[in-house]
């Protein structure tokens, strides 16, 4: 198949980003209907983008890599002759990628400046409307202007997947309805306390499915504490946790990746934030999702939530009981 036009998009890590960046990809589907759409990444994160409808070509390469491999590897890059580059990373790898090529290459710019006073001066020059798909749309160029819509995210789950996600449930005795609950995080200043999650579980009363990596100790200490739930943290692929929550009634959790992905697959996502707010990327997007977060003078304090809080306490999560949960997953 011949293609009139060939682009690349290239956004390298991490799960959240990845997933959020979906969002300008479909507006340059539409913008080139007849191209042929390239995304890069990294490895790790290259599942997460299988059976996308508006990727032609997915393309990985390690987190290893080395200068020299990505020297010659902006070379091949330089021969694809790509009509134009969508660099919605802006990164030292995806500046050396492109760095050969004679492509237009648009590239994001990120808001360090305003991120650097809401951090350390608690001034906020955001716009109201500011989202992380907002600002990866500002620099697409001509083909989206202020007033045009903002796609939702999208990711795809085949059915064989589901069908196998749904025989792993079975076999873990979920019959019926779940909550998806994925309560992990990169970093610990973004993680509600376990026995919030567990008290919170057991009132709602529906079966529920921990989701996260076998780093997420957060997944055992809620499995230990509540009899309701099955962890299934460290035993799944990216490929399965997605086919999970695809199956599942609705998601809660926090910050991460995982909780970005339910949202592009349709679910309603309530997640829970502390550090972070949605001027650092974080937050809901979709009608009937929400955030749950408490208004403290102090946050955000971090672009991702690392830096530890000066406070004896961390008030932005410890003031977040679980009926503010409740009462945003069952209203009145």
């Amino acid at each position: 198949m011949s293609f009139d036009q060939k682009i690349l998009v290239i956004r390298f890590s991490s799960i959240g980003d990845i997933v959020l960046s979906t969002s300008p990809l479909k507006t340059i589907r539409r913008a080139y209907p007849d191209a042929q759409i390239t995304f890069l990444t990294l490895e790790t994160f290259a599942p997460l983008l299988e059976y996308h409808p508006d990727i032609d070509a997915l393309v990985s390469i390690s987190k290893r890599m080395s200068l020299i491999e990505l020297w010659g590897f902006a070379d091949h890059i330089r021969r694809k002759q790509y009509s134009h580059i969508f660099d919605l990373h802006n990164s030292i790898r995806s500046n050396l990628v492109t760095l050969r090529s004679s492509s237009p290459v648009y590239q994001l710019k990120k808001p360090r400046w305003n991120r650097f006073l809401l951090f350390y001066f608690h001034h906020n020059e955001f716009g109201s409307d500011f989202s992380t798909r907002r600002m990866y749309h500002e620099h697409l160029g001509s083909i989206w202007k202020k007033n045009d819509d903002l796609p939702a995210t999208l990711l795809r789950v085949s059915n064989y997947e589901k069908k196998v996600a749904r025989d792993i449930l079975l076999d873990k005795n979920i019959f019926d309805e779940f909550i998806a609950v994925v309560p992990g995080a990169a970093w610990k200043q973004k993680k509600w306390p376990a026995e919030k999650y567990i008290e919170t579980l057991d009132t709602l009363g529906f079966p529920a499915v921990l989701l996260g990596s076998k780093e997420d100790t957060i997944c055992f200490d809620i499995a230990k504490g509540s009899s309701s739930v099955v962890n299934l943290a460290g035993q799944t692929t990216l490929r399965d946790a997605l086919a999970v929550l695809s199956n599942s009634a609705y998601v809660i959790g926090s910050d991460t990746g995982l909780t970005h992905a339910a949202e592009a697959l349709g679910k309603q996502v309530y997640m829970i934030l502390g550090p972070t707010s949605p001027e650092t990327g974080a937050g809901v997007n979709l009608a009937g999702s929400a955030n749950i977060e408490t208004d403290v003078w102090c946050r955000p304090c971090s672009q991702n939530g690392k830096l530890p809080c000066y406070r004896k306490t961390q008030v932005c999560m410890d003031s977040i009981m679980p009926n503010d949960v409740i009462q945003s997953v069952l209203p009145g």
